[in-house]
């Protein structure tokens, strides 16, 4: 499943964010730690949120968590990015995985900055040592662009602290 993709709105300009980890641990430890939906809905600060929709596919298949169809919400206060998990792969050493945010996903207000796509990218730098890359994809109006560049650089690291955490527990289980 896939969202119809978004065009570019008038008066808005294309705006890629790209933030990317080192940690500890092994690239398959982590891409499961950030294939599990508690991952992202578990200690959410209220009144933020994160939802993951059991989406029934054309098949009759429920699709659930990150299974490719999921519908999912990241929803507060000044945001709204609900989209579709539209692709996931897995390879020898790394792994990936794509969401579409539809038409109506905004942060701050509609007419000012509106996501379209994150992909989440883990690669093997060593056994015990991997590469997570977030790529946010928006339309923003040009004046907010540094306004967003600079939500993104305060938002990930939070974030990365939590994916260090998750590889140290990794190695610490393998002992």
């Amino acid at each position: 499943m896939t969202m119809p993709s978004q065009s570019c709105p008038p008066g808005f300009q294309s705006h890629r964010y790209r933030h990317t980890f080192e940690t500890d641990g092994s690239w398959q430890d982590i891409w499961k730690w950030l294939m599990r939906p508690e991952t992202f809905t578990a200690g959410q600060p209220w009144p933020y949120r994160v939802e993951f929709l059991e989406t029934p596919g054309p098949d009759g298949i429920v699709a659930g968590g990150f299974d490719v169809g999921t519908l999912n919400a990241h929803h507060g206060p000044f945001m709204n990015f609900c989209g579709v998990v539209s692709r996931i792969e897995v390879g020898d050493d790394r792994a990936e995985r794509d969401i579409e945010y539809g038409y109506g996903a905004y942060f701050l207000a509609f007419r000012l900055i509106r996501p379209h796509g994150l992909k989440v990218a883990v690669e093997s730098v060593s056994e015990a040592r991997c590469r997570v890359v977030v790529t946010v994809d928006s339309w923003v109006r040009p004046w907010a662009a540094r306004l967003w560049t600079l939500a993104q650089k305060c938002f990930w690291p939070g974030f990365g602290f939590s994916l260090r955490k998750a590889g140290r527990r990794s190695l610490a289980t393998r002992r």
